[in-house]
Formats: C-alpha cells, sequence, structure tokens
C-alpha cells in the first residue's frame, strides 16, 4: 500500500486517500462510459432485430435458429449487465453521490460475466448441433429433435452460472488491491484470480473444440455432396437438403467463429496489458507518475476491453447479416427497407421514346399464328 504525498492531492486508483465519488471516476472513466453505453445501445437493437429475423426466416434449421437467438440473448444481458454497472459510476461522477451498493454491483457482475460466458461457449454448443445435423442427415429434417437445443441451451448457461457461484463461495480469494485502495462498489472485480484462469482455461478449450468440430463437419459434409451417391442413388430429397443446409450454415457460422476469435485475442491483450500495470503500481509505488501515463488515474486503459466488447456486440449482426443474404432479407423486410423498389416513370419522358398505342403482339400468339398459317396452307 502507498500514498502518493503531493501539494495537490489526485485520485490514483492504486493509491491510498480520502477522495469523493466524483473523483474516484475520473473524467476519462466517465467519457468511455458514455462512449460504451451509447455501442451497446446500438449492439442491443442490432441483436433484437436478428432474433426476429432468425425466427422468422426458414433458410436455417430450427434447432440451429434456437442455439443463435440464444447467443443473442447472451449479448442483450451482457449489455445489460454493463450498464447496471455504468450508470452507478455516472451518476458518481456528476452528483458526486455513490448510488451503488456492493449486492447491486455484485449482481451486475455476475449478469456481465455469464453472458459474457455464455457468449463464448455459444459456438461450441452450435457445433454439436451441426454435428448431429451430419450423422442423422436422412431423418434430420423431417423428425422435429427439439430435445438437442434444448439441452444444448440449458447447459450454455448453467456452465457460466455454476462459476459464478464457485465465485461467490470463493470469494475470501478476491484481488487484495480492491480490498485495500478506495473503490467504489461498482469499480471493484468480484471475480477471484481462480474462477479468472478457470474461465479462461475453459473458453479456450472451447473455441480449440468449436473450431476443430465446425472443419470436420464442413469438411464432411463437403465429401458427402460431391459424391455421386447423393445424386444417383435412392438418397432422399430431405437429405440432399440436409446435407446442403450443413453447408450453407457453415459459410455463415466460420466468419462469425474469426469475429470471436480476432475480438477474443483483442481482449485478452487488454487484460494483460492492464494486470502488467496492476503489478507494477502495486509492487513499485514508486513508479506512480509511469503508471498514470501508460495506463490511467482511473485505469482508463483497462476500460478498453469493455470498448472492444462492445464493438463485438455489434458486429456479431452485422457480420450474420453480410455472410447469410436470406438474413439480409428479412431485416429489410422487418424495417420496412426494399432496395428492389424502383419509381415509376413517365416513358414519354424519355428523349427519342414515343410511346404507341398500337397492340403489341406476344410470343405465343406469333406462335399459333404461324401454326396455323402453315396448317391452312
Amino acid at each position: 500500500m502507498s500514498e502518493i504525498e503531493t501539494s495537490t492531492p489526485r485520485y490514483m486508483r492504486f493509491v491510498l486517500g480520502n477522495f469523493t465519488p466524483s473523483e474516484m471516476v475520473t473524467d476519462g472513466n466517465f467519457f468511455i462510459y458514455c462512449i460504451e453505453m451509447g455501442l451497446l445501445c446500438v449492439g442491443v437493437l442490432e441483436n433484437i432485430l436478428m432474433i426476429f429475423a432468425i425466427i422468422s426466416t426458414s433458410a436455417l434449421h430450427l434447432n440451429l435458429r434456437i442455439l443463435i437467438c440464444n447467443c443473442c440473448i447472451g449479448f442483450i444481458l451482457m449489455a445489460v449487465g454493463r450498464a447496471m454497472i455504468a450508470v452507478p459510476l455516472c451518476i458518481a461522477h456528476l452528483h458526486d453521490l455513490d448510488v451503488s451498493s456492493h449486492a447491486w454491483c455484485f449482481v451486475a457482475n455476475a449478469m456481465h460475466h455469464s453472458s459474457a460466458d455464455s457468449v463464448c461457449l455459444s459456438f461450441v454448443f452450435i457445433m454439436l448441433e451441426r454435428t448431429a445435423g451430419t450423422i442423422w442427415s436422412k431423418d434430420y429434417e423431417k423428425t422435429k429433435i427439439h430435445v438437442f437445443p434444448c439441452i444444448f441451451a440449458f447447459l450454455q448457461w448453467l456452465i457460466p452460472m455454476s462459476m459464478i457461484l464457485g465465485n461467490f463461495l470463493d470469494s475470501e480469494n478476491r484481488m487484495q488491491y480492491f480490498l485495500e485502495y478506495p473503490h467504489l462498489p461498482c469499480q471493484i472485480e468480484y471475480l477471484t484470480p481462480t474462477i479468472f484462469i478457470l474461465t479462461i482455461i475453459i473458453i479456450l478449450i472451447g473455441f480449440i473444440a468449436s473450431f476443430v468440430g465446425m472443419s470436420l463437419v464442413y469438411k464432411k459434409n463437403i465429401s458427402r455432396y460431391n459424391t455421386r451417391d447423393i445424386w444417383f442413388t435412392n438418397v432422399n430429397l430431405s437429405e440432399r437438403y440436409q446435407i446442403s443446409e450443413n453447408i450453407r450454415s457453415t459459410h455463415l457460422l466460420f466468419p462469425l467463429l474469426t469475429l470471436m476469435l480476432i475480438f477474443s485475442i483483442l481482449s485478452v491483450s487488454i487484460l494483460v496489458y492492464g494486470g502488467y500495470w496492476v503489478g507494477v503500481m502495486t509492487k513499485e509505488p514508486a513508479r506512480f507518475e509511469e503508471v498514470v501515463k501508460w495506463f490511467g488515474r482511473g485505469g482508463e486503459a483497462a476500460q478498453l476491453f469493455d470498448i472492444i466488447t462492445a464493438i463485438y456486440t455489434i458486429s456479431f449482426p452485422i457480420c450474420a447479416f453480410k455472410c447469410h443474404p436470406n438474413l439480409f432479407r428479412r431485416l429489410r423486410r422487418l424495417i420496412g427497407w426494399n432496395s428492389y423498389a424502383v419509381r415509376p416513370m413517365n416513358l414519354n419522358e424519355i428523349p427519342g421514346f414515343e410511346m404507341t398505342t398500337a397492340p403489341i403482339r406476344t410470343q405465343t400468339e406469333f406462335h399459333f399464328q404461324e401454326l396455323s398459317r402453315v396448317w391452312n396452307r
């Protein structure tokens, strides 16, 4: 622990001192919170539109639609959790009043972390659903096996909630600097180091399993699609359609999986960067000014993690609409945008064009007239 002696004491997240709620949320913190809330509002609207577009389309199997909608719900709840954290901190900055409590902020953090983990695990269960569609391709389209997505959606939330419960039971091992230095309740990271490391390991394993599984599923369906047996044997139409649907859906899922990889790498990089400077400040307080320069008085550099998460919330639906034309058509229909609409125009306004009232002989009429002439010759 350390206290910086200056003639005009200023707040720094990892030093001691008597600071007001307004000082604990710096101008930089407030500015970043405002940007984050704006991005999350756009992301929530996009994910709601995506849910309606997925529900209304028939281009994807119902089981896959359920799991993708479950992922969108995870994005929405993740944004709600962040709003529950950011709004009290913005009020503290503007009105010098802390309206939060430890219970409120613990619930907000639990909602945010569990939703984020659920989103990261979503592709594991989507991969398993596509695997089931590949194994039982003969009857998967006709047989309404909805037990798969129900179980998968339940597990997608059960695993993160179990980790939150484990975090609550392990609360005695919370990061010590949040107990020693002055923080508002919603500035505390309630996730313990043990659960944090366990979360990273589970998400890493899940991502590797998703990527490998989706690659194998795609390869299997492509090989079956290219064989002559599927076209020149008694393979039923339902199986052919299911194999084609597996391939088309993979073209949608691979870009989304790649998007998750990019944002996961960026997020982990920010966490490592922030962890380094927190370690420097707690172990070498003399480097105070250096930490302020590269990490910020209020830990503004660490907030880049939240900005990246907000941008991912926006990018997920955009990538889905871009990679799947049917979903984009459903979106246009939802918002009343018909890009194919053409304004009627008066043809007589075109230079050199003269409208005639003479009857137009169609190809069919010409054919029957020629046939009559030859027949009566």
